[in-house]
């Protein structure tokens, strides 16, 4: 499948603004206080509860989970080939063995975080 030309940088850009957005958010709901200080003293930031930003924070996360998994589908062939150009020696026609054992190593410390994460809470 052939994708348009205009597809990546607008998905990269779309990627952009979410991730401001989720970083202006964070931010928001870092600073903001806890319990029903927030509703009794009318706590805004920008203008904006803290309602509002947990809302937005929440709307925008499911949309960055979308545009990162099409840009994953559109991008899936280049990421392809660069990880074979990383694990392949061209001039030996062999396995780089250093960059196969690193890209395995780095790829089971996150699936290993993600385990101990859902199955300890």
């Amino acid at each position: 499948m052939r994708t348009p030309r205009w597809l990546k940088p607008v998905l990269d850009l779309l990627l952009l603004i979410d991730f401001t957005f989720e970083g202006i958010s964070g931010i928001a709901l870092y600073l903001a206080p806890s319990g029903r200080i927030v509703r009794e003293a009318g706590w805004t930031f920008l203008g904006l509860s803290k309602d509002a930003w947990e809302s937005l924070h929440i709307y925008f996360g499911f949309a960055m989970i979308a545009l990162i998994a099409l840009h994953l589908a559109v991008n899936f062939g280049p990421m392809v080939c660069m990880i074979r150009n990383i694990t392949i020696k061209r001039k030996e026609n062999s396995l780089n063995w250093r960059a196969l054992i690193g890209l395995t190593a780095i790829t089971g410390l996150f699936i290993t975080g993600a385990a101990v994460y859902v199955l300890l809470g």
